[in-house]
């Protein structure tokens, strides 16, 4: 078997043409296009993993939040219950502390005027009994009750103060006709010199005093003084008497 070397030649460099055109030409662009779509495969693989990561991250925030958003309404929805309890609870009791300060005011209001009523009614009866007393004496006034009368007036002398003698001692002093005698019916001349004497007696009077009529005076007799005037009358005791009655009334104090 004979060689060819120029033959072998020539395929030889036939062979590494072809190795060196298809390197050049097409292995280093396939290995190009491949090595960019690996690098895309990697970014892309890069890419969904940070956007899965981000997705990860996102719905853990999102739980997270949608938590506590759950949670900030359960407090807000007790919150609220609990103020409207409590505004119902408020409203409620102002309620009844306005219907006790109504029922109060009426209850007060309702005692007052049948305290008013009871005073007034007390006070037209007492007025009425004066009146009736005052008609009954003088009805049947008689020298009983003109000497009686005289013992009271001489009585209510012994009582004044020292001040109010001595300013009627002044009064009789100055003036010896100075006592004008004041009765609701006409004295006879006995009883004139009855009273003209005990005055004299006790006020030590060097003239007779004056008499004169009062009708406004009911069952009894003033003395009247420049300076001081002295009385006794049954219908002053039945005025005091209903003004007693009539403090009692309102004052809830029993009068003995």
């Amino acid at each position: 078997m004979t060689i060819d070397w120029w033959t072998l030649f020539l395929q030889t460099v036939n062979f590494l043409l072809l190795v060196w055109l298809l390197q050049h030409f097409l292995y280093k662009p396939v290995r190009a296009v491949i090595e960019k779509r690996r690098a895309l495969a990697e970014h892309a693989l890069l890419e969904a993993e940070a956007t899965e990561k981000e997705a990860s991250e996102a719905k853990a925030d999102f739980e997270q939040k949608s938590a506590a958003l759950e949670e900030r309404r359960a407090e807000l929805a007790e919150e609220t219950q609990q103020a409207a309890e409590a505004d119902a609870k408020r409203i409620v009791a102002d309620a009844k502390a306005q219907a006790r300060a109504i029922t109060a005011e009426a209850r007060k209001a309702a005692e007052q005027s049948h305290a008013d009523a009871l005073a007034h009614l007390k006070q037209d009866i007492m007025e009425t009994a004066v009146e009736i007393a005052g008609t009954i004496l003088r009805k049947t006034a008689n020298d009983d009750l003109n000497a009686i009368f005289l013992t009271h007036v001489l009585d209510e002398i012994d009582r004044l103060s020292k001040e109010d003698r001595a300013r009627i001692d002044a009064d009789v002093a100055s003036d010896p006709g100075v006592v004008d005698v004041a009765t609701s019916m006409t004295l006879t001349d006995d009883e004139r010199e009855a009273w003209t004497r005990m005055l004299r007696d006790k006020l030590h009077l060097r003239a007779a005093p004056r008499f004169t009529i009062d009708p406004e005076l009911v069952g009894g007799a003033e003395l009247r003084f420049p300076h001081a005037t002295v009385r006794f009358a049954w219908s002053d005791q039945l005025k005091k008497a209903a003004a007693l009655l009539t403090m009692s009334a309102t004052q809830g104090t029993k009068v003995d």
